[in-house]
């Protein structure tokens, strides 16, 4: 086995289980998640000789993972399923609401929003977001500044309010603004 070979090794067994984790958090589907891993770990194995695996490949590995999970998403019009979520108020659910249509709509809406931010500006919202990771761990973790990460929080939650806010009905019942409040605590 070449020296190449053991570190890679090495890698692999440190970080697959993490990385599983990292994908999972935005596929919520664990085979899914693992081939969203093996995919990245393939990468890194087919370009290791032009690869310096130093201490910072974790770093390298996360942001490949995000990446990769990312586009997964993009390419296979995966939706944030209200039924899988537990931070869903299920009375809400339960009471007369608007219907699916209304709500799956408010759901593309935010999505749409996600995904027109500029890439860095979704990365960080989904990191923060969905990983639930702190902004010093962000800025660790992408090798910016805790400022940087703060001004594209901000950012991010500006736009996505601005593109929420035209849908929102002004004179809607309570049940649709209770419904509108479940469904923005699982993104702000």
């Amino acid at each position: 086995m070449t020296e190449s070979s053991k570190q890679f090794e090495a890698i692999f067994q440190r970080h697959h289980k993490p990385l599983c984790d990292v994908a999972y958090n935005f596929v919520r589907d664990p085979e899914i998640a693992k081939d969203i891993v093996q995919d990245v770990f393939l990468k890194l194995w087919r370009n290791i000789q032009h690869i310096e695996l130093s201490d910072q490949i974790g770093g390298y590995l996360f942001k490949a993972t995000t990446h990769t999970a990312l586009n997964h998403l993009r390419n296979n019009g995966k939706t944030i399923s209200i039924e899988q979520n537990p931070s869903v108020d299920k009375k809400v659910m339960t009471m007369q609401t608007p219907s699916q249509e209304d709500f799956s709509e408010l759901e593309t809406i935010v999505e749409n929003a996600i995904d027109k931010l500029p890439a860095r500006c979704r990365v960080i919202y989904l990191l923060s977001r969905n990983e639930g990771l702190k902004y010093n761990q962000i800025a660790e973790t992408l090798g910016l500044s805790v400022k940087t990460v703060e001004n594209q929080m901000t950012i991010a939650l500006e736009r996505i309010r601005g593109e929420v806010l035209p849908y929102l009905r002004p004179q809607g019942p309570l049940v649709f603004t209770s419904l509108l409040t479940s469904f923005f605590s699982m993104f702000f």
